[in-house]
This record gives C-alpha cells, structure tokens and sequence, in this order.
C-alpha cells in the first residue's frame, strides 16, 4: 500500500460479479433434488454434498435448514448435476463408489 501511494507500485484490479443470496430450501425442494436430480438415496447424496445422512434426513425432515454454504452448494446441484460425476473423474482418488 505504501509502495503504491508513492507511486512505485501499481495494482492490479479485476471484478467479480457477485451472485445473489443463496435461496432458502424447502424440505420438499431437497428431498425432489436428491430423487429427482440424482435419483440417489439419503446417503448417497450426503456423500456427494459432504455432510452425513444425518444431515440430509433432518433436513428433509425440516428439522434442520441448510446452512449459507449447504444451500450454495445444493443451487449448485440444481443448476450442473454433472458437476459432481465431473469432480469424480477429476479426483479419482477422493470419489466413492456408492
């Protein structure tokens, strides 16, 4: 910062967009992403998602709401489900066979 205010530095500048908020999800809106999207079972589609079963049923259940992050990453299972068979054959080694 000092090295730029005296003019010997310049910076660099790039801009992001910045998608709205996460959407809030139902426990009906989980449970038709998980059968319909992935056609997988609770656990299953816990392992993708990285949580436990437990997780996914409370959800489900409507015990539970999906946090800022889990909600992201379920907006991201509705737009690409491809993109977790993409990260399975992009790390070979992390991926499970369920």
């Amino acid at each position: 910062a000092i090295g730029h205010t005296r003019g010997g530095k310049g910076l660099r500048a790039s801009t992001l967009e910045i998608p709205e908020p996460e959407k809030p999800w139902t426990k009906e809106e989980i449970a038709r992403l998980r059968k319909r999207g992935f056609g997988v079972s609770q656990p299953v589609f816990a392992s993708l998602l990285s949580v436990t079963a437990s997780t996914v049923r409370a959800w489900e259940q409507g015990q539970k709401t999906p946090s800022g992050a889990a909600r992201r990453l379920l907006e991201v299972a509705e737009i690409d489900p491809g993109v977790f068979q993409r990260l399975a054959h992009e790390h070979p080694r992390a991926a499970r066979h369920l």
